[in-house]
């Protein structure tokens, strides 16, 4: 039997605290491991995985899209009446399709559709109610509901003017506010030298025009919805 002497035994004691430090420094840095997985590496794969689901989930999506019935366009606003014979139009649709314009359920043209915004300049509009609506056509053939409509009427004619008063040529004194009134169409616009005149339901209108000593001449303007205008004017004489 061999007998260990103090040195050895010494020596045996340190071997087993460094190995003790080992184990302890290795379990600690397993449980330190464990909680960053724990934390932080289970949930960036899970973030992992949600960005490969999403990417394939994509893909999917484009490629239905490209079979399904694409969204009717939006058109852009438009006056209700005009006296131009042609009108651009704009609107909204979705990107890889192409707009057919419509009046009155008749094919007129079609337009391209750039980062969502189509255009069509030089629309023909007959005298008249104008019905103009659009559709989006996609590249495999694939076409929308009709947009909702919108109604423009062309007319070319002026708006009815008849003054009543002043006469030509008639002669006022103390009071410069002259009375200008007659009769228009009820949608009509008047003015007087500038000032806008009261119209009633009727197309009756009336307005005051401050004058000079001396002669002026007055214009009046009737102007309707779709812009056509007639102009009348009345020379008078005013002393104070």
């Amino acid at each position: 039997m061999i007998k260990r002497t103090p040195r050895l035994e010494r020596l045996s004691r340190r071997e087993e605290r460094k190995v003790v430090k080992r184990i302890v420094y290795l379990s600690l840095f397993s449980i330190i491991l464990a909680v960053f997985l724990i934390t932080l590496g289970i949930p960036l794969l899970g973030k992992f995985a949600d960005f490969l689901n999403l990417v394939f989930r994509k893909n999917e999506i484009s490629q239905v899209d490209t079979k399904s019935t694409p969204r009717p366009p939006i058109l852009d606003s438009l006056p209700q009446a005009t006296n131009s014979a042609s009108l651009a139009i704009s609107g909204f649709s979705q990107d890889e399709t192409k707009v057919v314009i419509y009046n009155d359920s008749q094919n007129v043209g079609e337009a391209e559709v750039v980062s969502g915004k189509f255009q069509f300049e030089n629309l023909k509009l007959k005298d008249g109610q104008n019905e103009i609506s659009v559709k989006a056509i996609s590249k495999s053939g694939q076409e929308s509901d009709l947009s909702q409509s919108v109604k423009i009427i062309l007319d070319k004619e002026p708006p009815k003017l008849e003054v009543e008063s002043p006469s030509e040529g008639q002669s006022f004194s103390q009071d410069n506010r002259i009375k200008v009134s007659g009769k228009t169409d009820k949608e009509a616009q008047v003015y007087a030298n500038g000032f806008l005149a009261s119209v009633t339901a009727d197309g009756n209108f009336e307005v005051f025009v401050p004058v000079l000593e001396g002669e002026t001449t007055i214009e009046i303007k009737a102007t309707d919805d779709a812009g056509n205008t007639k102009v009348e004017t009345r020379k008078v004489n005013f002393k104070k």
